[in-house]
């Protein structure tokens, strides 16, 4: 071969590598391109949600309702509760497939992810009228995990297994330890996995039941979550089924950290059986709707509550009430969220304010800038009755 061959080729190889290059560069662009717009997406259409979460609780805590309103305001906390998972399942996605998805692992008891993911998917499993069964075993479990991300595979597990069960169905939940790991079987009656289906039943966007179009709703993409929560956490998840209408199971395993809880776990308190402490909290919000509705809600549960629509107004608020805690939106025109509580942080006060963000914008990123801004915990819209409760119980 030639110099004349040896250079063509050499520039032709250049040529491809500087090609592929500009095609990696593309691919990356598009890839962040996208989680932004899933991350502004969600932030979107959690701020219409938040006002109206609010109200749902505020109707619902209306005395003298009629069973028809009680009916009403049921099924659409239940479809609020439908969108707020889809947006999370949204976001999720985005995480895992840019590999941003990082757990936060610690010992925990068993039982405590199971009664989370228990008490987050009843009301959809009442709604169904489904019987419902529950089998623990007597000793303590101990798994090595994330407790948010533990109680999301359960409770997605659950939510699904109640979705593919026709009305007045059957949904048993089995933990059993064998050997080193710990067993979870979610098993129901429902409409089955037809045999075509079962190996792909974890695959992103699979849908168990094509043969109606999305009768049971969803986006296809929460049992691929699920499975690659659990394989983050060293486990596997099958699924097996008789085929269509013949019920399924989901079998979780996961590596067992120890059967004796730790020593530093506390004793669970019967809290939410107390009266709630009495806080001045300032609401800050450009979303006149959005703090009226959480301003409300606040009084409510027995708040001094203050509102401000801007910023500027709430940093000229601070100083004369003196607030305990300042509850604020994040992305406000004029001063951001993120600069009032640098001017607050400056502000000489008698007693500093504890400084919630609340946002839209729910990453990982989202959380840590609230941080370093100056807040003191970050919280993503929308914020429900019971989370409000846990933020003023926290500060007794």
């Amino acid at each position: 071969m030639g110099e004349a061959e040896l250079s063509r080729l050499n520039e032709a190889l250049q040529a491809e590598i500087a090609e592929r290059k500009r095609a990696e560069q593309t691919l990356h662009e598009c890839l962040r391109r996208k989680d932004e717009f899933l991350a502004t997406l969600a932030h979107e259409l959690r701020n219409p949600l938040a006002p109206l979460t609010s109200a749902i609780h505020l109707i619902a805590a209306a005395p003298e309702q009629t069973e028809q309103v009680r009916k009403l305001v049921g099924m659409m906390s239940q479809q609020l509760e439908q969108l707020s998972r889809l947006i999370d399942d949204l976001v999720d996605v985005s995480r895992i497939t840019g590999g941003k998805l990082h757990l936060q692992c610690e010992p925990t008891s068993l039982a405590n992810y199971i009664q989370a993911a228990v008490d987050q998917s009843r009301p959809v499993i009442e709604a169904a009228r489904h019987t419902f069964n529950v089998a623990l075993p007597d000793e303590p479990i101990i798994v090595n995990g994330d407790k948010v991300r533990l109680a999301q595979i359960v409770g997605n597990l659950l939510i699904n297994a109640a979705k593919y069960t026709p009305p007045g169905g059957r949904i048993d939940l089995t933990v059993r330890h064998e050997a080193s790991d710990v067993l979870i079987s979610v098993r129901d009656n429902g409409i089955g996995i037809a045999p075509q289906m079962q190996a792909r039943i974890f695959e992103l966007f699979a849908q168990v039941d094509s043969s109606s179009p999305r009768t049971h709703g969803g986006l296809g993409i929460g049992l691929s979550i699920v499975k690659t929560l659990v394989e983050l956490h060293g486990g596997s998840i099958r699924a097996s089924s008789e085929g269509a209408g013949r019920g399924s199971e989901f079998i979780v395993r996961l590596p067992i950290a120890g059967l004796t809880a730790p020593a530093h776990e506390p004793s669970q308190q019967p809290s939410d059986a107390l009266p709630l402490p009495e806080f001045k909290v300032l609401l800050v919000d450009d979303n006149q709707s959005a703090v009226h509705m959480m301003s409300r809600l606040l009084q409510k549960l027995g708040q001094d509550v203050h509102v401000a629509d801007s910023g500027f107004s709430a940093l000229d608020q601070v100083p004369k009430i003196a607030p305990d805690i300042v509850i604020s939106d994040v992305a406000m025109p004029g001063m951001s969220g993120y600069d009032l509580a640098r001017h607050i942080r400056t502000l000489q006060l008698p007693r500093r304010p504890y400084l919630v963000a609340v946002t839209g914008y729910g990453q990982e990123s989202d959380r840590q800038a609230a941080l370093a801004a100056g807040f003191d915990k970050h919280l993503t819209k929308p914020v429900g009755v019971a989370t409000l409760e846990q933020l003023l119980r926290s500060q007794a």
